[in-house]
């Protein structure tokens, strides 16, 4: 398509308009050779000898009567000044007659009577006078300032020969050009629809679950940036879906636990002959039904959080005394194992959060200090304002995370190396602070122990 636009606006311009063009331009060619001849001054002989040479024309510079001034043509270099007329000067008056022969003056044109004529009072004219088809004749007259004439005079060959031969080379040309292009079409679509296609081959392998892939680069940056895009996105389909298997793992493995010993006691009521030991294995039925219970509400809730359902009401709350309260919830559970929690609570300290939330973000990170606690530690628990806002942190003396597991503690179900599951209580806490617009971290050293902190925006 793009060569039988170009060639047809070359046939139009070189068949069909080429003489309206050729006109055109011999028009203003002349127009600029007669402006130089007025420009020329002291050169003007010089000039109108170059311009008759040059491009094959007659010039003549005439008074008013007719009379020759100056002439010159492409078949002699010059002439000097021509005899004024008889009438003016007399026969006997005229120094040239003496010395030249008749031979050597030049004459007028036949049509300089027209020409005159039509100058007139103007400025300037130009027009054709046509002789035949195959020669036509460019007249251009122009009144200089020292009221002399300028007389230009070219023949115009008609071009149609030349427009032949342009036709039959633009035919060839045209042809060749076509082909060549429809050579060229199908070359340069098969490179753009050969990556393409490989892409679309990969994106059909990825969607039957193979995420393990590489799609090619290399050859326009438009394809190299979907490659680059196709193999990013497969990555972390490839990495959701192994956090997908790994959840569901992790599930079964925390479901099958808490259900075993559901049925085993239930089992255990059940063949039982007596019953002073219903109650206590009734009490244990009740406490595994509501952990388990607790681990379904986790995922929902934590699936609510991701979803965007949970919605959060911001209002100002004493992060001091909520503090405060959620730690006196594990003073029972941390005085079975030994374990001194230390408050370093500044007073009254007010926050813009969702106090409910907040409240769940301490009773994780606390709940999670005291798992990973050995007996005869010490949790501290400390709100401290810092550089404009408030910051919560919940330091124990445990065992610490190692340096290789420290990036990851946030992702829901890590498990660590020693296989220990570490549940969804970290990627909540992680998707309430991001709610919050907090800063939150987590500082730790191996067999030392770990700080998990959180800044909220004082009220």
């Amino acid at each position: 398509m793009f060569a039988i636009v170009i060639f047809a606006v070359l046939w139009l311009l070189q068949t069909v308009f080429l003489e309206s063009f050729y006109d055109v331009m011999q028009k203003n060619h002349i127009k600029k050779i007669a402006d130089d001849i007025c420009n020329a001054g002291e050169n003007t002989e010089l000039v109108i000898d170059t311009a008759a040479a040059e491009n094959s024309i007659l010039i003549l510079l005439t008074d008013n009567s007719g009379n020759i001034l100056y002439s010159a043509d492409e078949y002699s270099p010059s002439y000097n000044k021509k005899p004024y007329s008889d009438t003016e000067h007399g026969e006997n008056n005229n120094p040239y007659r003496s010395e030249h022969s008749e031979q050597s003056y030049r004459h007028l044109p036949e049509h300089y009577e027209d020409f005159i004529e039509r100058l007139g009072d103007n400025e300037s004219i130009c027009y054709t006078i046509e002789h035949n088809r195959e020669n036509n004749t460019l007249i251009y007259g122009q009144r200089l300032p020292d009221n002399s004439i300028l007389y230009i005079n070219t023949p115009v060959g008609a071009i149609g020969s030349a427009v032949s031969i342009i036709r039959v080379q633009l035919c060839a040309v045209t042809v060749l050009a076509l082909l060549i292009g429809f050579l060229i079409a199908i070359f340069i679509s098969k490179r753009f629809s050969k990556p393409i296609s490989q892409l679309s081959e990969q994106s059909l392998k990825m969607a039957d679950g193979n995420f393990n892939i590489s799609f090619k680069q290399g050859f326009c940056a438009e394809t190299d940036k979907l490659a680059y895009s196709l193999t990013y996105t497969a990555s972390k389909i490839a990495e959701t879906d192994k956090l997908r298997r790994e959840l569901l793992a992790n599930v079964s493995h925390d479901l099958r636990t808490p259900l075993t010993m559901i049925k085993g006691y239930a089992e255990l009521i059940r063949d039982m002959d007596g019953e002073e030991n219903t109650n206590n294995d009734a009490e244990i039925i009740i406490r595994e039904a509501d952990r388990l219970s607790l681990l379904v509400n986790d995922i929902l809730y934590y699936s609510k959080l991701q979803s965007g359902a949970v919605k959060f009401e911001f209002e100002k709350n004493n992060i001091s005394s909520l503090a405060e309260t959620t730690a006196e919830q594990f003073y029972a559970i941390c005085k079975a194992k030994s374990i001194d929690i230390i408050k370093e609570i500044e007073p009254d300290k007010y926050v813009l959060s969702d106090k409910k939330r907040i409240q769940q973000v301490l009773y994780n990170l606390i709940s999670n200090a005291v798992d990973h606690m050995k007996e005869g530690g010490n949790i501290y628990i400390s709100v401290i304002e810092k550089n404009g806002s408030i910051r919560i942190e919940i330091r124990d003396t445990g065992s610490g995370i190692s340096p290789e597991e420290l990036p990851y503690i946030w992702d829901r179900y890590f498990t660590s190396k020693k296989g220990r599951s570490k549940g969804l209580g970290l990627a909540i806490v992680k998707e309430i602070l991001v709610a919050h617009n907090s800063n939150f971290g987590v500082d730790s050293k191996k067999e030392i122990g770990s700080t998990f902190w959180f800044e909220l925006k004082k009220a």
